[in-house]
């Protein structure tokens, strides 16, 4: 898998479309390990054999009234 990691320049140009402008260089700094670190993460999990039952669901239950 090829290493697709972002570079610190590509992380600030990030930001700024995010509206982040004011992030300080220790923030852009944590931003970039916070992404490649999910990316490398992504990149080792296994899609192949998920199908639609596979996606999480999440149920709610509605609490009976009292007659």
């Amino acid at each position: 898998m090829p290493n697709d990691d972002l570079t610190l320049e590509q992380i600030r140009k990030l930001a700024a479309e995010m509206g982040f402008e004011r992030f300080s260089e220790e923030h852009l700094q944590q931003l970039l390990r916070a992404t490649n670190i999910a990316r490398a993460r992504r990149r080792k999990l296994s899609f192949e054999r998920l199908g639609y039952t596979d996606e999480p669901a999440h149920v709610y239950r509605i609490a009976e009234q009292e007659a």
